[in-house]
């Protein structure tokens, strides 16, 4: 195979020669001379931070080199001496004059922004001020009340800056929502409008969740501890229901004494929790041992009609919702949705004397129609409910 020998020229490769080292060296050049450039447009950019604080307010943080607006590094540098910044006219108007170039709207209405506070870079030298690799930076911080706007809507939020205030650009700015942690970042130009941002929607949802869950969680609280003043707690109220369910001769007389109990002692365990009544749990204990011993003793010696018991029940009904204010107290009341804590704690104890009477059906359903119930579980039932009440009264009187 012949191969194709290219003439060679020395001038000709010399040319080439001269021509590719310029080349290299111009690129070289051009590289050094924007190179630096461009790192300093990074470096020294504007960065603003707007955030949603809460429904209600917003914060503003704007990081921005002031070498531009105040006309030289070393009127910049005198500026960063101030001590006291916040009280000093030219920095306020400085602040002033940012605010006014920077348009940032909430469903159209513009947000007024208050100087709260201003961090200058006090701690670069005057040579760092000089240098063209030193790039300091003051932070402007405003807060501005939110307009309302019509529950659940979508409130858009906009943001612009245009050139009544010499800002470094890019403007890099970003929007968040605090309570849903949403953001929105971007890179904007002077003039340039900002994509819109929904504010109010998703922290409305949020907090309506976070306060469902406490709801949630306080509720079942005081619904526990309604249990538990009862099961293991309140064993006195226990063995009242108990004679309750020993001398009944219908369920459904059962029904209503226990559905009397339950009107009775909440009306007292309201009123004593809203302070409109206040009685000494020295007096309302004995009350309550008393009103077991005295359930007990009549179903062993005699029986009384179903409306006169109903009287009975709901006697001592108020009496033992002052006994459950008094536990409810000490649990420690909220200062709001007091409605929400007596109601759950209320259903707490219905629920436990609901548990008692079931437990006490299942396991004497075998008996319930015996024709000795009297003699072999009603008799000997309250009799050991009403020794066992008659200690309580004494404890409880004797102290």
């Amino acid at each position: 195979m012949m191969q194709r020998n290219t003439p060679s020229n020395p001038a000709l490769c010399q040319l080439k020669g001269l021509i590719g080292q310029t080349g290299l060296i111009a690129l070289l050049l051009l590289a050094a001379l924007v190179a630096p450039t461009a790192q300093a447009h990074l470096l020294n950019m504007t960065r603003v931070s707007l955030s949603q604080v809460d429904e209600h307010s917003a914060s503003l943080e704007v990081t921005v080199d002031l070498t531009k607006e105040t006309g030289s590094s070393e009127a910049y540098y005198q500026l960063s001496r101030i001590t006291v910044p916040l009280n000093a006219p030219d920095i306020r108007a400085l602040a002033q004059k940012l605010i006014s170039a920077s348009d940032i709207t909430l469903e159209g209405q513009p947000l007024n922004w208050q100087l709260t506070q201003i961090d200058l870079p006090s701690d670069i030298s005057q040579n760092e001020f000089m240098s063209d690799l030193s790039w300091p930076m003051t932070q402007f911080v405003f807060t501005a009340t939110l307009p309302s706007v019509p529950k659940g809507s979508a409130a858009q939020l906009r943001a612009k800056f245009t050139g009544k205030f010499s800002f470094e650009e890019p403007i890099a700015i970003s929007i968040k929502q605090t309570s849903s942690g949403r953001s929105l970042n971007r890179w904007l130009v002077r003039d340039q409008q900002s994509p819109t941002f929904a504010l109010h929607p998703e922290n409305l949802k949020s907090q309506q969740r976070t306060q469902q869950s406490e709801n949630a969680s306080e509720w079942l609280h005081y619904v526990w501890q309604g249990i538990i003043h009862i099961i293991p707690q309140g064993w006195d109220h226990a063995l009242f229901v108990l004679g309750l369910f020993l001398g009944i001769t219908q369920v459904r007389y059962l029904l209503i004494w226990i559905t009397g109990f339950t009107i009775a002692h909440t009306v007292t365990l309201g009123l004593a929790a809203f302070g409109a009544i206040a009685v000494p749990a020295s007096i309302i204990e004995p009350i309550i041992a008393l009103s077991i011993l005295w359930v007990a003793v009549e179903n062993i010696f005699w029986r009384p009609s179903p409306w006169w018991r109903l009287i009975i029940v709901i006697a001592f009904g108020l009496i033992h919702g002052l006994g459950f204010a008094s536990a409810l107290s000490q649990l420690g009341l909220p200062s709001q949705g007091l409605v929400l804590a007596l109601v759950s704690f209320n259903i707490g104890v219905e629920l436990a004397q609901l548990a008692i009477i079931l437990v006490a059906f299942v396991l004497l359903a075998r008996w319930r129609n015996h024709p000795n119930w009297q003699r072999l579980i009603v008799t000997p039932g309250s009799a050991a409910i009403a020794l066992i009440a008659g200690i309580i009264l004494c404890q409880r009187v004797l102290g």
